[in-house]
């Protein structure tokens, strides 16, 4: 099952049962975090920080190989579209 042994890591991060619900629930694929509603940013931030607290010991290009490196970007791509859309809103 894809994402099993990440679902093992970030359980020892931290991540609550709904956050390892979230990510099964689009398939542990960068590919499909969805766009971010405002409401959701503190979600976004945490499992965005939960899924670095696993790569800490991994150098910079083994973050960019791994599942727990390309979620982590998917969703600090999510989050930066966001304040990107909000600051062109102001």
């Amino acid at each position: 099952m894809p994402g099993s042994e990440l679902a093992d890591q970030l359980q020892l991060a931290g991540a609550s049962p709904a956050d390892i619900a979230w990510f099964a629930s689009i398939g542990w694929s960068d590919a499909n975090v969805p766009e971010i509603e405002p409401a959701d940013v503190a979600d976004y931030e945490r499992r965005e920080a939960i899924l670095n607290a696993t790569l800490k010991a991994e150098t910079f290009a083994e973050r960019g190989e791994s599942l727990a490196g390309r979620l982590a970007a998917a969703i600090g791509a999510r989050l930066a579209d966001l304040r990107e859309k909000q600051e062109e809103d102001d």
